[in-house]
């Protein structure tokens, strides 16, 4: 028994004028966005574009450059974003293969070993003998756009997936930052503890040698150990932070935790940010953030999809093809023998399906419209974020000039009042709030000066992270060029 059978599908637009169905998606759903940010402050982070590869050297830190790569290279969560790249082209590549012909082909060989009836089984290795070939070959014609508007959806969230990755890009890139950032912050509140530390033993060491010589009271004594023990206090506590960062951000590098000793010798100062940030317009802005592409993608392939749900009420034609051979033989007869070919048009018609196909229609305009409010709510929460960031970053700034200068004089004051203490002018507990002054303001200055560096961080992330280079899988650039030469 042997037969073959052919079916052909393929684009319409090939063999026929297709016409889709649905809506088209037209650009960006309409927003209304701001000409210019409201902080008249933006002036003064104006500067030229910069990417995001070299918008970090702006740091003029070679262990955070150092960093970034490492994350980009090894981060899990930037390996699977690639990964969902690649599974969407293929997910795209399948529905696109349905333009084109498809066929099939199956054959069998059967041999009979024995026959029976009422009086039992007989055995006969020739008993019979069955061969079947069969080629099935079909081509639809998308004469309503189906496959289109498929394959357009499918494109929108391959685009998307390419967003996303870029999102986790700045995600990552942003986080590997900050944590960076704070484990600098908090060695240089360590040293500040440290130096702490040894300016209240020198104050207990002078309130004991005044004690012995009848001037300073055992009170003072107690009090000058009290605050000495009070700053010492302060350093297992930062000690502990520290080596929580430092693991968080061998996690962000996908390193173990007594790795990041080496990585971090060098360059022990907080990271001064760049002077200028590039900001530029709203609108240039949300254009460059991934996740309001991501949402403007989201919006492009649910609206495909309103055309699939419509296609869904206009017939389905394609053109089908059979070769067959069969051969059956039973003992000495040849009971069929059949060779044939055949040619035709293929009609399918969802005739009593019209209120089930006319809900799931209205059913993708309710999801077309909560993708058009996502997009709308991602849009202004991208708007505030880079509002917020910068008044963050301009008003931290103006904070971190006053401490520079608090710090200055509470220092001096600090020292003066240890000479007038010495000299009997002031009492013990004016000179320990002096120094107490002086050493919480410095470590509010080195804690600021950690802040005005995150906040910048933020204000790059919140824009986008500039514009990074999509990965171009193997198989996107294959099947590109089939479907150049199919159309030609």
């Amino acid at each position: 028994m042997k037969q073959v059978t052919v079916s052909f599908l393929g684009s319409c637009s090939l063999f026929l004028g297709c016409a889709k169905v649905g809506p088209d998606y037209e650009k960006s759903p309409e927003i209304n966005l701001p000409d210019s940010w409201t902080l008249a402050i933006q002036k003064d982070n104006s500067a030229p574009f910069s990417g995001a590869q070299r918008w970090w050297q702006k740091f003029d830190d070679r262990t955070l450059d150092r960093l970034i790569r490492m994350s980009r290279q090894a981060n899990p969560n930037i390996q699977i974003a690639r990964a969902r790249i690649t599974e969407s082209w293929h997910q795209r590549s399948v529905l696109a293969a349905a333009w084109y012909p498809h066929s099939d082909f199956n054959a069998r060989d059967d041999r009979g070993l024995a026959s029976f009836d009422r009086s039992g089984v007989k055995w006969d290795a020739n008993a019979s003998h069955g061969q079947l070939a069969q080629l099935d070959v079909g081509w639809e014609l998308d004469l309503f756009g189906k496959i289109k508007r498929q394959v357009e959806a499918a494109q929108a969230e391959y685009e998307a997936k390419i967003d996303g990755w870029r999102d986790v890009i700045v995600f990552i890139n942003s986080e590997v930052a900050l944590h960076y950032i704070a484990y600098r912050t908090l060695e240089k509140r360590i040293e500040n503890a440290e130096e702490a530390r040894l300016i209240f033993q020198k104050t207990k060491n002078m309130i004991q040698l005044l004690k012995e010589q009848g001037i300073a009271s055992q009170l003072d004594l107690h009090e000058a150990n009290g605050r000495l023990k009070t700053t010492e206090s302060d350093l297992p506590r930062l000690t502990q932070q520290k080596v929580v960062v430092r693991n968080r951000l061998a996690a962000l590098l996908a390193i173990q935790p007594s790795h990041m000793e080496r990585l971090l010798q060098k360059n022990r100062e907080i990271p001064t940010p760049p002077s200028s940030i590039a900001t530029g317009f709203p609108s240039q802005m949300l254009r460059s953030r991934p996740d309001v592409r991501r949402a403007e993608r989201k919006v492009a392939a649910q609206t495909a999809r309103i055309g699939i749900a419509t296609a869904a009420l206009y017939p389905e034609l394609s053109i089908s093809g059979a070769i067959t051979y069969e051969y059956l033989r039973q003992g000495i007869t040849v009971e069929t023998l059949t060779r044939t070919i055949g040619l035709g048009p293929s009609l399918k018609w969802r005739i009593f399906h019209g209120c089930a196909d006319r809900a799931r229609i209205k059913e993708q305009h309710a999801k077309l419209n909560q993708e058009i409010s996502t997009y709308h709510s991602t849009v202004i929460h991208a708007v505030t974020q880079v509002e917020n960031s910068m008044a963050r970053l301009y008003f931290t700034k103006q904070r971190l000039a006053l401490l520079r200068q608090s710090v200055e004089s509470h220092q001096k004051a600090a020292e003066l009042m240890e000479d007038a203490y010495q000299l009997g002018e002031v009492d013990l507990r004016r000179l320990l709030n002096a120094q107490r002054d002086f050493i919480s303001h410095r470590d509010e200055m080195f804690a600021t000066q950690g802040r005005r560096a995150a906040h910048s961080v933020r204000l790059f992330k919140a824009l986008g992270g500039g514009e990074l280079p999509p990965p171009k899988p193997q198989a996107r650039k294959e099947s590109k060029a089939k479907e150049t030469a199919s159309s030609r």
